[in-house]
């Protein structure tokens, strides 16, 4: 892989990073805000805000993760089968943000009973997006499991 396409990547990678940190700053101001305009739902400010904050976390764990392994690409060691645990990482880390935002939606609709339709198809939209990014990235794990063995065969052969 191209150096130049690395170092553009790493740098989309902090900025994106900053971004994260970011909305975990504001997140629990627009909460806040929100709590203050409608009085109604001022007691799931703080819960709602710590499951945003965790997920915006899960987030930042792949992000770090993908810095990983690129330098295991630039350094030719991502066909080696110790690149499958950061794998794992990114598919545990997606996994426990589709189910913060799965338990937020069941709350909101089944127990709170707040928010309009839009609120609800977003986070159900939310959750269909993490399972099938969770299923994709078990995909390519499988993928990068068969590559590193088929390398690993390769080698043996060389």
């Amino acid at each position: 892989m191209s150096r130049l396409v690395i170092v553009l990547l790493r740098v989309m990678l902090i900025v994106l990073l900053l971004g994260a940190v970011l909305a975990q700053v504001l997140v629990p101001i627009a909460a806040s805000e929100i709590g203050v305009l409608y009085p109604e739902v001022e007691h799931l400010v703080v819960p709602y805000s710590v499951a945003a904050i965790l997920a915006i976390a899960c987030a930042e764990v792949v992000l770090v993760v993908i810095w990983r392994l690129l330098s295991l690409v630039a350094d030719g060691m991502i066909f080696s089968v110790g690149s499958l645990r950061w794998v794992d990482a990114i598919v545990v880390a997606i996994g426990v943000a589709t189910v913060l935002s799965a338990g937020v939606l069941v709350h909101l609709v089944g127990v709170a009973q707040v928010g309009g339709p839009g609120v609800a198809l977003t986070l159900l939209g939310t959750v269909a997006a993490g399972i099938a990014l969770a299923l994709l990235m078990v995909v390519m794990r499988g993928l990068l499991r068969s590559a590193a063995h088929d390398r690993g065969e390769l080698d043996g052969v060389i």
